[in-house]
């Protein structure tokens, strides 16, 4: 491929500016795989492109990723560049047929800059990460019971598993924890199908929304969030936004302010109240005195000190304030890679991702033994909200976690599973 190229252009008078577009290419894909540790995929580019204002944060603290492939391509440049070069002779037409034939066997080739090139072609033919919004036809759904409780729904993100973090955290030893599989690898999609009790993001239902739920049975709701507007807009369109009292977006990324929040509104009415934090989100530097040029491993650790020291106050809150029985859950959104494998990141099909922490602080009785997944947390919560008689969670042998997109473009993966 790299020899059809470079005969084709070479008769041209950008020849030169053709080698940067490529070694940029080269740089951009090498990059990428430095942090996450695989190919380029045609979803990755449409999140780059979605969450552009993330993946720049992000880049910003990956000194020590970038600099090896900006080495090696700085070097392959100047020596390209430095070299002379003879027009070629052989025929355009064959050349051309040489390209083809080398695009139309990529994926046994494996050439980083055509990769991304057909990959950002693909992104043309998406259906732009969109799922349907459905409203079915039964009508909406009758409460069997008034409920008289406080259910407090805290969503991390970005929030591995007990079993995948090297060290210890209060929350996980000395409440009630369990580890289980989230609905999906990727904010954007995993949300939204917790929200609204979904299997699959082509059957999300908002005539299932807890928020339209709760004000349905005569429960205050609220919706708090410590994330951005850019990063909100992506779910916003599944929370069912006019039945929610009180929406606010703080944008501070600084998670103290969920207690804060917390503290304003009043727990002797039945409440259903759901705090998005910032968390653990990339680059891992929403905590105090964070440092930038830290290791991704130690601004993790802290990160989750933070988290594991906020999440244990809200809870210390809840169980004093409230004046009625109370529900307090926290379950992270997905997990993350630090390095397994050479991989970062999420956004992928890996156990690190869609193993996601459970935590129950309840003087309810919690079921966590039979949660399995994040569609038996919103059972729970459906429960307690007054529309079944009792926990119903799923019978399902195994759980399905989808990808990035809303569209199920990206596929998913059946999680076995041992009840």
């Amino acid at each position: 491929m790299l020899f059809a190229t470079l005969c084709l252009f070479s008769k041209s008078h950008y020849f030169k500016a053709y080698l940067l577009v490529l070694q940029s290419l080269y740089l951009v894909h090498f990059t990428f795989m430095a942090y996450f540790g695989v190919h380029v995929r045609t979803s990755d580019i449409y999140l780059f492109f979605t969450h552009i204002a993330e993946t720049f944060e992000t880049l910003g603290t990956l000194y020590e990723v970038g600099l090896y492939p900006l080495f090696v391509v700085g070097v392959t440049s100047f020596v390209a560049m430095s070299m002379g070069y003879k027009k070629s002779n052989i025929s355009p037409i064959l050349l051309s047929l040489f390209l083809v034939f080398s695009f139309w066997f990529q994926e046994k080739l494996h050439d980083a800059s055509l990769l991304l090139i057909k990959e950002s072609v693909k992104t043309i033919f998406l259906q732009k990460g969109q799922g349907a919004i459905q409203k079915s036809d039964g009508g909406q759904k009758t409460a069997l019971y008034q409920r008289d409780n406080n259910i407090i729904l805290v969503l991390g993100e970005s929030m591995r598993s007990r079993e995948h973090l090297k060290e210890r955290y209060e929350l996980f030893e000395n409440y009630n924890y369990k580890t289980i599989l989230s609905g999906a690898t990727n904010t954007d999609v995993a949300v939204p199908l917790l929200l609204n009790g979904a299997l699959s993001p082509k059957t999300l239902d908002l005539q299932n929304n807890l928020f339209l739920l709760a004000k349905q049975n005569g429960y205050k709701t609220t919706f708090f969030t410590t994330q951005s507007q850019k990063s909100l807009q992506y779910i916003a369109p599944y929370l069912s936004t006019e039945h929610i009292d009180t929406f606010k977006v703080a944008g501070s990324r600084d998670d103290k302010e969920l207690l804060a929040h917390l503290k304003t509104l009043s727990l002797d009415e039945k409440s259903f109240i759901v705090l998005q934090m910032q968390g653990e989100h990339s680059p891992y530097i929403y905590y105090e005195n964070a440092n930038r040029s830290d290791s991704i491993e130690k601004r993790y650790h802290l990160s989750m000190l933070y988290s594991d020291a906020i999440l244990r106050q809200l809870m210390a809150y809840v169980s004093s304030h409230s004046t009625k029985p109370y529900l307090f859950i926290f379950v992270s959104d997905h997990g993350e890679m630090l390095g397994e494998e050479g991989k970062t990141g999420h956004n992928r099909f890996e156990k690190e991702i869609y193993s996601v922490p459970l935590v129950i602080h309840s003087n309810l009785e919690t079921h966590i033994e039979k949660i399995l997944s994040h569609y038996d947390i919103y059972e729970l919560v459906y429960h307690y909200l007054g529309y079944t008689k009792e926990f119903q969670p799923s019978e399902k042998k195994t759980v399905r976690v989808y990808g990035t997109m809303m569209s199920e473009e990206d596929g998913y993966r059946d999680i076995d599973l041992q009840r």
